[in-house]
């Protein structure tokens, strides 16, 4: 099973981006071959070719009819994909599906072509969709079914952060022109009886808020509105309030995301058709920093923290309230459109779809390929929520962006390092990756240190794509800075540094050519340094490396069962955002203060995302009396504490070296 086949039934909708386009990505990610072509341009040579077909929103014909005996014959398995529940021919009646009215269609058409859907479904072997109300509506035809969710790729993400970035410094209130924008995206002239509820709460919003906007879109030639503008007489006393984008093609969507404070994402709900469209308004709206306001559809209460990552509202008094509340605190605003990118930026990622992919492919094997699959599958699933990053409150001192694309954020974490800092600051600038982006999070130094970075940035903005100098409000401790610094990052890859330490010139580079799509983290090995140069091992050490070498960290290779019996790898390495945000960042207790960064690889561990060694030299660590190591981890009473809160987050590992140890000078 190595070639997969993505069929096309409606080649010229934006949804074949998110079902062919986007999922024969996550499976050449994971490891397969995969092609996109629509259901008129199949071949005998196309079927021939394929081990698997997918096959999406494809209507009955003879021509399919044949592509289906085809498969069979060439013993090619065939897997129906739909994103609606176009399947059940029953459903397409007015009072269901308002949308058939309002695009001109008749219940007698959209009929035939939910039957002609259904025929292909029970002529395939399997069926795919986007959520849980989805797949259980296909048991009824079909008892395999592959949840695959909508998800976002590489250059929308990176798109609506730009986007965002233009803005302002994302996470930060940026009062622009001092409007709050209350954007609807509705895509097609389909949702007339989902906003209708709301409308008349809009317009008292509106006439209430001066400073309020509503963004609503229209075709871009004839600027026709995408809603029926007749329908909605409540809004003509606030048309001037009323803000009309036109239309742009899917790869720019993002953009008219970010111009939103606000989205809303209403449907009807305890409608069937509506209570399983899938989550792309909220995931797209929290990417480009969009704070979301959604009807408590099944997909939506799933993924939206009430309160925290988004307002799920049903009647017009809570719809009322949610609009006031964003509309009149913009920090909250703001922190909540933070929290939702943190927590739609993992489980909508490409990374997770390979995975997903890999085990609905590798389930179409053989039996024990499918047994194995399915019990990683529930096991994943058995797996406590890690809950959103704590990112404890922050200032912003200095902010330099240029609006580049940056592939690596460097993140300095410092505390009453003044005498160390400038050595850290000097190795990034000296890195041999070009562009790059350089945070520096101070946790309430008490020193020079905050003088001395901003000084620093301001003599180097030349030198870095984005700098930031961010001083939290409190002292949070180790956990707290370094998410403060993976907050402020905007690049995939993170690289974490302590304000003590180096890095060699071209450690980025290395790093970072050395981790595949998929790789969480990538480690180097690192050399210790003192006041007097290399620091050697002791005669008497009990260790692989010779005694008189030079003491190095992270020299072993990855491999996750090491993880049992004690750390192996230093803070010190590349982190992408990703996988940071999939476990809920690092964690943050001043009273275990010291073993964030273990602690994040044995939660790595634990959902199977991969670390990668890079055998070279790359960094260096500075071994002094005030280290953390030295002042604070390594001391009995304090060791015993932080003992028992990673062990408690993580059972499974027994470690071998629960005493303290300071490390020598």
């Amino acid at each position: 099973m190595r070639r997969v086949l993505f069929v096309a039934g409606e080649p010229d909708t934006p949804g074949i981006l998110y079902r062919c386009h986007r999922n024969a990505a996550a499976a050449r990610d994971a490891g397969f071959e995969a092609r996109v072509l629509s259901c008129a341009s199949v071949s005998y040579d196309d079927i021939h070719w394929a081990d698997v077909m997918v096959l999406w929103r494809v209507e009955y014909s003879g021509h399919v009819s044949t592509i289906l005996d085809l498969a069979k014959a060439e013993n090619v398995i065939t897997v129906f994909d739909a994103d609606d529940i176009v399947f059940v021919p029953h459903y397409a009646r007015i009072d269901m599906i308002d949308g058939i009215r309002s695009v001109g269609a008749t219940e007698a058409r959209i009929e035939q072509c939910f039957s002609d859907m259904r025929r292909t479904f029970l002529r395939c072997d399997q069926g795919s969709t986007t959520t849980a109300e989805l797949v259980f509506a296909m048991h009824s035809l079909r008892p395999v079914v592959h949840l695959l969710p909508n998800i976002y790729d590489l250059p929308s993400l990176q798109r609506a952060r730009l986007a965002l970035r233009m803005r302002g410094e994302p996470g930060r209130v940026n009062t622009g022109d001092g409007l709050v924008r209350i954007g609807y995206a509705t895509g097609s002239r389909t949702h007339q009886r989902d906003f209708a509820p709301i409308c008349p709460t809009i317009a008292e919003i509106l006439r209430q808020r001066p400073q309020a906007r509503l963004v609503l879109f229209r075709e871009p030639e004839t600027h026709r509105p995408v809603l029926l503008m007749e329908e909605f007489p409540s809004l003509i006393p606030v048309q001037d309030q009323i803000e009309w984008r036109d239309m742009v093609p899917l790869d720019e969507l993002q953009d008219e995301f970010a111009r939103f404070d606000i989205s809303i994402a209403p449907l009807e709900t305890g409608n069937v058709f509506c209570e399983a469209k899938s989550e792309i308004k909220f995931f797209e709206a929290a990417l480009s920093g969009a704070a979301t306001i959604a009807s408590p559809t099944g997909p939506f209460r799933r993924v939206i923290r009430q309160g925290e990552t988004g307002f799920l509202t049903d009647t017009p008094a809570e719809w009322y309230e949610a609009l006031i509340e964003l509309i009149d605190n913009p920090e909250r605003r703001v922190r909540m459109a933070r929290d939702a990118y943190h927590s739609v930026l993992w489980p909508f990622s490409p990374q997770a779809q390979a995975r997903r992919m890999k085990l609905a492919l590798m389930s179409m094997s053989d039996d024990e390929a499918a047994a194995l699959s399915v019990e990683t599958h529930l096991a994943r699933d058995r797996l406590a929520s890690p809950g959103l990053p704590v990112i404890p409150p922050s200032q912003t001192l200095f902010h330099h962006d240029a609006l580049g694309e940056a592939s690596v954020t460097v993140v300095i974490t410092s505390y009453n390092y003044e005498a160390h800092l400038l050595d850290a600051l000097e190795s990034v600038a000296a890195q041999t990756l070009l562009l790059l982006d350089l945070i520096v999070v101070d946790d309430g130094s008490s020193d020079g240190s905050i003088a001395l970075a901003r000084t620093w940035m301001e003599r180097h903005c030349d030198r870095f794509n984005r700098l930031i100098l961010r001083q939290s409000v409190a002292n949070a401790g180790l956990g707290g800075a370094r998410n403060i610094g993976m907050d402020a990052a905007e690049t995939i890859h993170v690289m974490q540094l302590d304000a003590d330490n180096t890095l060699r010139p071209e450690a980025c580079e290395t790093l970072l050519d050395s981790m595949k799509d998929g790789t969480a983290y990538a480690y180097p090995i690192i050399a210790c340094f003192n006041e007097k140069g290399s620091v050697l091992l002791d005669m008497s050490a009990d260790t692989h490396q010779q005694p008189g070498t030079p003491e190095l960290l992270g020299d072993l290779p990855f491999n996750p069962f090491s993880l049992v019996s004690g750390n192996r790898i230093d803070a010190m390495a590349m982190v992408t955002k990703w996988a940071w945000a999939a476990v809920g960042g690092y964690y943050v207790s001043r009273e275990a203060m010291g073993w964030e960064d273990f602690d994040l690889w044995c939660s790595l561990a634990e959902r199977g995302l991969p670390g990668h060694h890079v055998p070279q030299i790359l960094a260096d660590y500075r071994q002094h009396e005030t280290s953390m190591t030295n002042a604070s981890t390594e001391k009995d009473a304090h060791k015993a504490r932080v003992v028992a809160f990673v062990q408690a987050r993580h059972p499974w590992i027994r470690l071998s070296a629960e005493r303290a140890t300071p490390r020598k000078n």
